[in-house]
């Protein structure tokens, strides 16, 4: 099934990305890219597992990207991606007759595969309209989950280019087939079941000044269809789910060395399951040139707080009431550390990626839950890429 890490990988990999606002002609740019990365979770102490399995997932990640213009005003961007895992999961988290909150491990059988296909085409109009317009396909199966999504984004300059409106909606359709259904009922019965979400997002991008560009915007996702886990215990999920977010993005630009910007990134989430989350993020995305080979250097820190769901518990629920385990529903807070690079020769450039993600109860600041969380994850993201630009 998809893991709630997997899907922001290539996120996580890619270069900082500079806001709407600062629009562009038709790209010209025709490259071809390959990037590895390596996703390791760590152990989980031997004293808070049931059994002896303490290991988690370790995932290998393959993505081949091309991107090139097309005929007339058109571009199209195109990513495979490719992932390998194996490893172990938690189950379930409970108290044990000592109070003491344990977790119960899958065991260390999991050994899955998933492909991930994506082409988006955009189309760019500079004369009575400025903006662009584009389109997404998303395609991805592996053994227990496959995924269909749509989707079209665009974006309108206003302002002789100062102002900046974007939109995008996205649907999609998941089919899920649970691997071992003769193990649970649970698994049985989400044999064939779908889950289905559309989403919707608006922002407005803002040139303040010749250094500054600022961005706002609001988000909204409704989630339906089968959204409990399987592969967990006494797992019992509300079959909807309204997401609401506001996020606001401010780009810095200062004259250090080849050129500098300072990111910060504010973000709010709420949904209808009763979770609140705050996310803030700081990056320094540095130019240096030495010679004909020109580098970035872009470290980051973020930081993220959220309030447990309205049905998460470790301790027995009565029959026929939502309850979960999942650490991830749970209050915890967690800081992610990063660190960019790039070499740029000609038309080749090497980059590398590295992310340390730490997560605790403690972490939460202002207040610490009352309910343990021993299966939050820690883990570390190691990417290295090359792309070769042909024109």
């Amino acid at each position: 099934m998809k893991k709630h890490s997997l899907n922001s990988l290539a996120a996580l990999a890619a270069a900082a990305a500079p806001l709407a606002g600062q629009a562009e002609p038709v790209p010209t740019e025709q490259a071809i890219s390959y990037r590895y990365s390596q996703y390791q979770e760590s152990d989980l102490p031997e004293s808070r597992t049931f059994s002896d399995e303490t290991g988690r997932y370790s995932i290998d990640i393959h993505q081949v990207g091309v991107r090139r213009p097309l005929a007339g005003q058109w571009y199209l961007t195109s990513e495979l991606q490719y992932e390998t895992m194996s490893g172990a999961s938690p189950m379930q988290t409970y108290e044990n007759s000592q109070e003491q909150s344990v977790v119960l491990m899958s065991g260390a059988s999991i050994d899955e595969s998933r492909y991930d296909l994506k082409i988006a085409p955009t189309r760019y109009f500079d004369d009575k309209v400025d903006g662009s317009l584009g389109g997404l396909l998303a395609i991805s199966t592996e053994n227990d989950y496959d995924s269909v999504a749509i989707g079209t984004e665009g974006t309108l300059n206003l302002l002789d280019k100062h102002t900046t409106l974007l939109g995008s909606v996205t649907l999609s359709y998941d089919v899920l087939a649970p691997t071992d259904a003769f193990l649970s009922a649970a698994r049985r019965d989400a044999d064939g079941r779908v889950k289905r979400s559309f989403s919707l997002y608006e922002a407005v991008s803002q040139i303040i000044n010749k250094d500054m560009v600022l961005q706002v915007g609001a988000g909204f996702t409704r989630l339906s269809g089968y959204l409990s886990d399987p592969y967990k215990l006494d797992d019992r999920r509300p079959g909807e789910r309204s997401q609401y977010l506001a996020d606001a993005r401010l780009r810095h630009y200062f004259p250090v060395w080849a050129g500098a910007a300072l990111h910060l990134d504010y973000r709010f989430y709420t949904d209808s399951w009763g979770v609140y989350s705050n996310t803030v993020e700081t990056r320094w995305a540095q130019a240096l040139n030495a010679g004909r080979v020109k580098f970035h250097l872009t470290p980051s820190l973020r930081y993220y707080r959220q309030t447990q769901a309205s049905f998460y518990r470790i301790t027995p629920a009565a029959e026929g009431e939502y309850s979960s385990s999942d650490y991830r529903l749970s209050s915890y807070g967690a800081v992610n550390a990063g660190l960019e690079a790039r070499a740029a020769y000609g038309r080749w450039e090497v980059s590398f990626d590295w992310q340390q993600y730490v997560s605790s109860e403690d972490m939460m600041l202002l207040q610490v839950p009352d309910e343990e969380a021993p299966a939050l994850v820690d883990y570390s993201i190691v990417s290295v890429g090359l792309e070769y630009r042909t024109l």
